[in-house]
Order: structure tokens, then C-alpha cells, then sequence
């Protein structure tokens, strides 16, 4: 299939550099700003919906999924297809700021590794930004493909 070059970016990110936050170290041990960011890595703010904030909490582990319209080979040419891609697994929450009301925006501070953050970054621009909770004590990676309708429904 051919993809936009956004999908060719986030299966590459999901695939290659994607997790590494889960591994991160203890903080540096030094006060003042960034003193609780380990080092090589980032703390990045993500704008999020109260919805998505409601359940999420310090220390809990996420993926971050993107949902995008790509340019897919379908018979008869190329389409637009909406497409959801998880780009960032077993990521860490460093803090979460819930809004007032469900219905406003908040924020959530990830700690990624410098290619993560600038992934989470892009993704912002390019469509909506899920977060999906992971279960205590699991870290596993797994190989994830873009989800899409037409996929489902075949």
C-alpha cells in the first residue's frame, strides 16, 4: 500500500525507535528545574481532552496512538483513509494537569527520549492524539499495524 509520508513516519517510529522511554533510568539526582528528567531524556506536554485525562494518573504507562488521514492504494487509485496509528508504546507519565470540566483541555507530561518527543510533537499537527492506558507490569512491545476500516471490515 502506499502510504502519505506521515504514515510511512509513524509505522517507522511504531516500529524503530518507539518505547525507549520505557526503559528510562533514575533522575539525575540534582535540584532545580529538570532535576526529575533522566538523563537523554525529555519531559513533553501534550494538550489532551478532560476526557482522556480522567483516568490517567503520575507513574501510570501509556501508548500513544495518532489518528490521521492517509493516501492508501485502494483499487481503482489512490484515497484518503482515515488511519490510526499507535507511534509510541510503554511510554512513562511524568504529571497530569486535569481541566475543570470534562469538556476542556488539559494537559499530560511524557517522558520521552529526544526522537519520541519530536514524534509526539509532529503527531499533534498531523491529527488527534489518543492516549491508552497499559495494565500494571506490562512492558511488552508488540509489532502494531495501522488501523483502519476498510481493514476491519474486510
Amino acid at each position: 500500500m502506499k502510504k502519505t509520508v506521515m504514515a510511512a513516519l509513524f509505522a517507522a517510529c511504531a516500529a524503530g525507535v518507539a518505547g525507549a522511554a520505557g526503559t528510562a533510568g533514575a533522575a539525575a539526582g540534582k535540584a532545580g528545574v529538570g532535576a526529575d528528567i533522566p538523563a537523554g531524556y525529555r519531559a513533553l506536554a501534550l494538550p489532551l481532552p478532560g476526557t482522556q485525562l480522567a483516568f490517567v494518573k503520575k507513574g501510570d504507562r501509556v501508548d500513544v496512538l495518532v489518528e490521521f488521514e492517509a493516501l492508501m492504494d485502494v483499487k481503482g487509485g489512490d484515497a484518503k483513509e482515515k488511519v490510526v496509528a499507535t507511534i509510541l508504546q510503554n511510554v512513562v507519565v511524568e504529571d497530569v494537569k486535569r481541566p475543570e470540566k470534562l469538556d476542556q483541555i488539559g494537559a499530560v507530561e511524557l517522558m520521552l527520549n529526544p526522537n519520541e518527543a519530536q514524534y509526539a510533537a509532529l503527531s499533534l499537527e498531523q491529527g488527534s492524539v489518543h492516549l491508552s492506558r497499559r495494565p500494571a507490569g506490562d512492558a511488552e512491545m508488540r509489532p502494531m499495524e495501522m488501523a483502519t476500516f476498510r481493514k476491519l471490515f474486510k
